[in-house]
């Protein structure tokens, strides 16, 4: 018995393992990188209002000023924030 091919919502065929062909997979990754690149731009987080800093551990990888333990926060007086973004 023949295997029924798995379809994008475009129509075209796609991995067994994504939910996405892989032109439809890169499309959508170019626009949450857009998005991701315009909050950086902005050099504010959209969480908490505090700056970004970039995280070298990594390319591409930017941190608001308040992710982490207090040692490690710009403002240890103010509360920490999780937002993290990637623009590569």
């Amino acid at each position: 018995m023949k295997a029924t091919p798995l379809l994008c919502a475009c129509g075209k065929r796609r991995p067994r393992f994504l939910t996405k062909c892989r032109a439809c997979d890169q499309i959508d990754r170019a626009a949450r990188f857009a998005v991701a690149q315009a909050i950086v731009d902005k050099n504010k987080c959209p969480d908490c209002g505090a700056g970004l800093r970039r995280n070298s551990s990594m390319r591409g990888w930017w941190q608001c000023e308040q992710f982490g333990a207090d040692t490690h926060r710009k403002d240890a007086s103010k509360p920490s924030c999780a937002f993290q973004t990637f623009t590569e």
